[in-house]
């Protein structure tokens, strides 16, 4: 692997649709460039070898230890091998203590094995969640709507029936504070932490500029129910953001604005949706997950429930790997929820 070239990064979004996975939104241009600003360095990799895909890598240097890499939902391969040999170019993480990656390969017993051979250990997640829920929006209008299961088929028909009108909006002020008191009240009933708003505000616009991302919200008369922001590269798409208000649940405005969102993915060429984060199937067993309600609503809309391998780190210095897991990283979260309210990664 080595760093790309202007010309590459000026048209990097097409090299990571080329990739073997049909590319991660987590890998475009504009997800890199936005975590410049909250303590990232994008770093673009490509190779020589078409077989091997094209990596955003973020880097954040860690005083005293050195440099912690990592690929967000990458590197965009289909298998153990192909993450084999993107990673075999020791010289391309110069820095580096730890390259964490997080390839959306399954989570079987055979690929964390072939992980695990590759010198890789298992590391707690970065992402909400592991596991995701896909529609498959090559289907009809008809047939799609037919795929869902019937109660949201019904909630989607009652939602137009009381009168609710769903919009792609602009991710104007008025946009985006709309939809930050969504999801606020949204991830309050969740029992998550909620990042600035002008974290949110950032890629939302970054991924509206470039064409690749839109806010739709769903009213009631003049009262804004529910809220959904999606973003598409290539023909893939994701549900990245989403809210609710906590009363006026029987009008069911959530469903519709995914339908419509998917309407309008569907006119622009998309033919995969992804839902983003549903529990596992061990987590559901378990009980009582805080995702257990969404996950309830999003397999509405689908049946293809995929488990991923989840984060993955490879350690390149045991020493400063092993202070950066015992006391570097809880200090730097602590550190940065209390003075920034915000996440490290």
């Amino acid at each position: 692997m080595r760093p790309a070239t202007r010309s590459e990064i000026d048209r990097w979004d097409d090299l990571v649709i080329a990739n073997p996975d049909g590319g991660s939104m987590l890998q475009s241009r504009a997800w890199g460039e936005f975590k410049r600003g909250w303590g990232w360095r994008p770093a673009y990799l490509v190779s020589d070898d078409p077989a091997l895909p094209a990596v955003l890598f973020l880097r954040r240097q860690v005083p005293g230890l050195g440099g912690l890499w990592y690929a967000p939902k990458g590197p965009g391969v289909r298998s153990a091998e192909g993450l084999a040999r993107t990673l075999s170019s020791r010289r391309a993480f110069e820095g580096a203590f730890c390259v964490q990656v997080e390839p959306e390969l399954a989570d079987t017993p055979s690929n964390r094995l072939a992980l695990t051979a590759l010198g890789l250990r298992k590391a707690e997640d970065v992402q909400i969640s592991r596991a995701t829920a896909v529609v498959d929006l090559c289907l009809d209008e008809e047939a799609l709507l037919a795929s869902f299961r019937p109660k949201t088929r019904y909630n989607i028909r009652l939602a137009g029936r009381h009168g609710v009108r769903v919009e792609p909006v602009p991710c104007d002020e008025a946009g985006v504070t709309t939809m930050y008191a969504l999801m606020a009240a949204a991830f309050e009933r969740a029992g998550y932490p909620l990042r600035p708003l002008a974290y949110y505000t950032g890629y939302w616009r970054l991924f509206e500029a470039s064409g690749q991302g839109q806010l739709f919200l769903a009213r009631l008369e003049d009262e804004v129910l529910a809220g959904a922001y999606v973003v598409r590269l290539g023909d893939r798409a994701w549900y990245k953001d989403g809210g609710s208000v906590t009363h006026r649940h029987e009008v069911m405005a959530p469903h519709l604005v995914q339908w419509e969102a998917m309407r309008w993915l569907r006119e622009r060429g998309v033919r995969s949706y992804d839902l983003f984060a549903v529990p596992t199937q061990e987590q559901i067993a378990a009980g009582d997950h805080p995702l257990g309600g969404l996950m309830q609503f999003k397999a509405g809309f689908t049946s293809d429930l995929r488990e991923f391998v989840g984060t993955w780190d490879l350690v390149l210095d045991e020493r400063r790997y092993r202070l950066w897991r015992r006391a570097g990283e809880p200090l730097t979260r602590r550190l940065r929820w209390r003075f920034q309210h915000d996440l490290l990664y």
